[in-house]
């Protein structure tokens, strides 16, 4: 560390650890992430809008049957696809088809079914009659159906960012960055990805400042998606400059023949059988899922109370436009903060950082919404129901913030330590049955109690015990990381 510290100076050590003569590699991968998390945030925005605030019979209960019913069939389904896009196309083509696939059904929503929606979707007295004929636990389900072009946007808005930032972003960056780059370059890709959250957070807040012109307000939406597929094809463009430039440097594995080969096939159920044979791969399984679950718990309350503390689609976009671009402010800050954990302390300690977070501020949070229900009205000085919005957001932003600079790279670089078959093959099933597993499986215990249990329940009803099953799983992701923590030190050593 002394040297590397002497080799760039103390404070550009900490803030910017990058050769001149890398900068034109980092700088267009940066620029992809870039314009990966502007898609994202602009998709995941605008899908809980329509979900909250545009769906018939919509609310925060319908997402909990869209992620556990919905989205995580969808996923594997999609992961499967992918493992064989890559084993017949290799990654390079595949990136081409994904890409294109996102693009086309932007373009396909904004101009055919956004506009449609009435003419398309069931009505909200047909919905009605099906929830008064059919058992109590489709309640929710049935307006998913029946919004059923809100759902799509929905799904495909979640399958984004696993299948472009998680699977072919971070997969392509694996392969075009040298080993001697990864600890000074993951972090800090951040560092400019993260003005597209902020900037799409603008565009989102902005296109909310109609004056209660609902009209407008849709025509500005149809624009924002537009402008989404629009920067899906600027990232094709940029990927094809980088991987016909510096796919042949030394120590840069071929990305433009991986996958085409036959050793190199890569099948999702031969994933799966390793990923359930290694104690290694199963506890970085647990963190995707931790996280899901319990950001999927926290998040259930927050934005139950931001529906509750809305009136109007313009309203939600108002607020979540502010959430985006805070997300980006305490990412860009973070960015240099992670950087320097992931260069001076150890890889159990940088890890640790996020489910701390979240199981701190998210406990305030709790307590404070717990509060309210008690008949509290006011928090130092100020409401509880404002309080609460406000620290939501702050508990949201941080800990996606963290997640961004230290628990999607500590993940990243766990891998490092396997060998490349288990980790080409491996890596598939972690970061999409995990990732989208533990967002379903939070999803799942949401619909036990609003369907099952307590059919046609609210969400916000059941805050206490969300409440406690969020401490276990913060508390579970805790102690998973401090034992991988020291597994992964036993094999850098080796």
């Amino acid at each position: 560390m002394s040297s590397e510290n002497a080799e760039f100076g103390k404070i550009r050590s900490l803030f910017w650890p990058i050769h001149n003569q890398e900068l034109k590699k980092f700088i267009p991968m940066s620029f992809m992430m870039f314009l990966n998390l502007f898609v994202y945030t602009i998709a995941c925005n605008l899908k809980d809008i329509f979900i909250l605030n545009y769906a018939t019979l919509g609310g925060i209960e319908l997402i909990a049957p869209l992620k556990g019913v919905l989205v995580l069939p969808t996923t594997i389904i999609i992961a499967m696809l992918f493992s064989s896009l890559v084993s017949k196309f290799g990654i390079h083509k595949t990136f081409y088809i994904v890409i294109s696939f996102f693009a086309l059904f932007f373009l396909l929503f904004a101009f055919v079914l956004f506009p449609n929606v009435s003419r398309i979707h069931l009505s909200a007295s047909t919905m009605e009659r099906m929830k008064n004929s059919l058992p109590g636990f489709l309640c929710y389900i049935i307006p998913c159906i029946g919004n059923w072009a809100y759902s799509l946007f929905f799904i495909l808005a979640e399958t984004w960012g696993v299948v472009a930032i998680h699977s072919l972003f971070w997969n392509f960056s694996n392969r075009i960055t040298k080993k001697s780059e990864m600890n000074r370059f993951y972090a800090l890709y951040h560092l400019i990805g993260c003005l597209g959250r902020l900037l799409a957070g603008r565009y989102t807040e902005k296109i909310s400042k109609v004056k209660g012109n609902i009209s407008e307000f849709n025509r500005n939406v149809k624009l924002l998606i537009t402008v989404a597929s629009v920067v899906c094809i600027c990232s094709m463009i940029l990927y094809h400059f980088i991987s016909k430039k510096f796919s042949s440097e030394e120590n840069v594995k071929d990305i433009n023949n991986l996958g085409t080969k036959k050793k190199m096939k890569v099948g999702f159920f031969d994933g799966i059988k390793i990923l359930f044979s290694s104690e290694y791969l199963i506890l970085i399984f647990i963190l995707p899922v931790s996280y899901g679950v319990g950001m999927n718990l926290f998040e259930g309350i927050f934005k139950g109370h931001m529906k509750f503390m809305s009136h109007s689609p313009i309203d939600m976009g108002r607020m979540i436009g502010q959430l985006s671009q805070m997300t980006a402010i305490f990412t860009f800050v973070l960015t240099f903060v992670g950087t320097f954990i992931l260069r001076k302390f150890s890889w159990k300690f940088a890890s640790l950082v996020t489910p701390t977070v979240l199981l701190s501020l998210g406990t305030i949070f709790f307590i404070l919404v717990s509060y309210g229900k008690f008949g509290g009205n006011e928090f130092i000085g100020l409401s509880i129901s404002q309080s609460a919005l406000w620290l939501g957001m702050v508990v949201d932003s941080l800990t996606k913030g963290t997640k961004y600079c230290l628990f999607d790279p500590t993940k990243g670089i766990a891998y490092r330590t396997l060998d490349p078959k288990t980790q080409a093959q491996g890596q598939g099933a972690v970061e999409i049955v995990g990732g989208r597993g533990g967002k379903g499986l939070g999803a799942i215990i949401t619909m036990m109690f609003t369907s099952f249990l307590f059919p046609g329940s609210k969400l916000l009803d059941h805050t206490y015990i969300f409440f406690v099953l969020f401490v276990i799983i913060c508390i579970s992701w805790i102690l998973s990381c401090n034992k991988l923590g020291n597994l992964y030190e036993e094999k850098s050593k080796e």
